[in-house]
C-alpha cells in the first residue's frame, strides 16, 4: 500500500478529529451575534400571544439557517387552586415556524408576498376535544406592519391545541415579516446538541406570577410570559428573554393598552464527553441602564417566580416533591429583599427516570 498517497487524507482526517474535540459543544460567539440573534428573536416574539391566563410560550430558531423557528406553548397551572400550594399541571402545544420571503401565487397578477406557514407537532402535544376556550391552548402572531396590539391581531395567524380540522395548521401571507429582519440567521451555530437543550430548557423552565415569593398576584389577573431561547457567547451557556405581558384595555376600542417587559437570564450548563448533563446554574442578568436594552433585565417591576422543574410526564401532576427538586428565582423589582437572581441547577436530579439526559444528541 502506497502511504504517501493517503498521508494527505489521513493528516486531514485527525486534524478534524481534533477540532470536533476541541469544540464538541460548538464554538464561541462574538458579543455582536449574541446580541443580533437577541434582538431578532425579541421581534418575532412580541408578535406572539398565547390566550390562556399564566401560559408559558417559548420560541428559538431551529436550524443553522434562516427562517426556521420552533416552539411550546404552555399551559403552566402551577397553583392548586383549592389548597393554594404549588402545584404544576399542564397542557403543551408544541409548533414549528416557517418564514418564506416569497410565498408561491397562482395568480401572475399578484405579486408574491412573504408567507408564514405554522404547524402543531401533535406527537409532542396535548389535544383536547374541548369546543372552547378557557380549556384550549390558542396560540396567534400578528403578521400586520405594525402591531401595536398582538393580543388584538390585524393579520393573525393562529393554531389551538384543539382536536379539529384545520385547528393545527395555517399559513399566511404578511408583510409584517419583512420589517422584522426573520429570514436570516445571525450566526449558523445551532447543533443537534443545542436544539436539545433549547427543547430542554422550554420543558423545564416555568414563569408564574402566582409563585412569587412574596404574594399571590395571579388572582383575578391575565399575566402571561412569553420567551426566547438562543446560545450565549461560550459554549454551554444560554440566554432565555422572558418577558411578562399583560392588557389593561377597559374596552375594545381602546388602543395601545398592551404592555410587556421582561427579565435576561444566563445559564451555565456542564456536561460530560457523551453530552449528558453533569451541572449548571443560571442567573439574573443585571437590570438595564435604560430602557430596552439588549442582555440585560428591561422590567423595572418583574414581578414574578422562575422554576426549573423537572420535566413533566403525559397526565403527571407535580407537586411539592417536585418543587423541592426545582431551582428556583424571584424576581420582583431592583434592590428588592426577596430577590432570588443565582440558583444552581441539578440537571442530573431533574432529568433522572427520563430520556433527556441520555447524551445522544451532540
Amino acid at each position: 500500500m502506497n502511504l504517501s498517497r493517503w498521508l494527505p487524507f489521513l493528516l486531514l482526517g485527525v486534524a478534524a478529529a481534533r477540532a470536533a474535540a476541541a469544540d464538541p459543544f460548538g464554538k464561541p460567539l462574538t458579543a455582536a451575534q449574541v446580541a443580533c440573534e437577541d434582538r431578532q428573536l425579541s421581534r418575532l416574539m412580541y408578535r406572539m400571544v398565547v390566550h390562556y391566563s399564566e401560559s408559558n410560550l417559548f420560541v428559538w430558531r431551529s436550524t443553522s439557517g434562516g427562517g426556521l423557528y420552533a416552539g411550546l406553548a404552555a399551559s403552566s397551572q402551577m397553583l392548586d387552586p383549592v389548597t393554594q400550594l404549588p402545584s404544576h399541571k399542564e397542557e403543551e402545544l408544541a409548533f414549528d415556524l416557517l418564514l418564506r420571503k416569497a410565498g408561491e401565487s397562482s395568480d401572475p397578477q399578484n405579486p408574491r408576498r412573504p408567507q408564514a406557514t405554522l404547524v402543531r407537532r401533535d406527537a409532542a402535544s396535548n389535544l383536547s376535544s374541548e369546543p372552547e376556550r378557557p380549556d384550549i391552548l390558542d396560540m396567534v402572531m400578528d403578521l400586520a406592519s405594525e402591531v401595536p396590539d398582538p393580543t388584538h391581531p390585524k393579520v393573525p395567524l393562529q393554531i389551538t391545541n384543539r382536536r379539529a380540522l384545520g385547528a393545527g395548521q395555517a399559513d399566511r401571507a404578511g408583510r409584517g415579516l419583512v420589517a422584522g429582519e426573520l429570514f436570516t440567521a445571525c450566526h449558523a451555530q445551532v447543533s443537534d446538541f443545542d436544539l436539545k437543550i433549547f427543547s430542554l430548557l422550554a420543558h423545564t423552565v416555568r414563569a408564574s406570577s402566582c409563585l412569587l415569593a412574596s404574594e399571590n398576584l395571579c388572582i383575578g389577573g391575565f399575566t402571561r410570559f412569553k420567551a426566547s431561547i438562543f446560545r450565549g457567547a461560550e459554549p454551554l451557556t444560554y440566554r432565555m428573554n422572558i418577558h411578562r405581558y399583560d392588557t389593561g384595555c377597559r374596552d375594545e376600542n381602546e388602543e395601545f393598552c398592551y404592555g410587556e417587559g421582561g427579565i435576561a437570564l444566563l445559564f451555565r450548563l456542564q456536561a460530560d464527553s457523551e453530552g449528558r448533563l453533569t451541572g449548571g446554574d443560571v442567573d439574573v442578568l443585571p437590570w438595564c441602564k435604560t430602557g430596552g436594552l439588549i442582555g440585560c433585565t428591561d422590567a423595572g417591576d418583574p414581578e414574578f417566580g422562575v422554576f426549573v422543574l423537572p420535566p413533566l410526564k403525559p397526565g403527571e401532576i407535580q407537586g411539592a416533591a417536585a418543587f423541592r427538586r426545582a431551582a428556583h428565582l424571584n424576581v420582583e423589582f431592583l434592590h428588592s429583599p426577596n430577590n432570588i437572581l443565582h440558583a444552581t441547577v441539578n440537571w442530573p436530579d431533574l432529568l433522572r427516570d427520563t430520556a433527556w439526559n441520555d447524551g445522544n444528541d451532540r
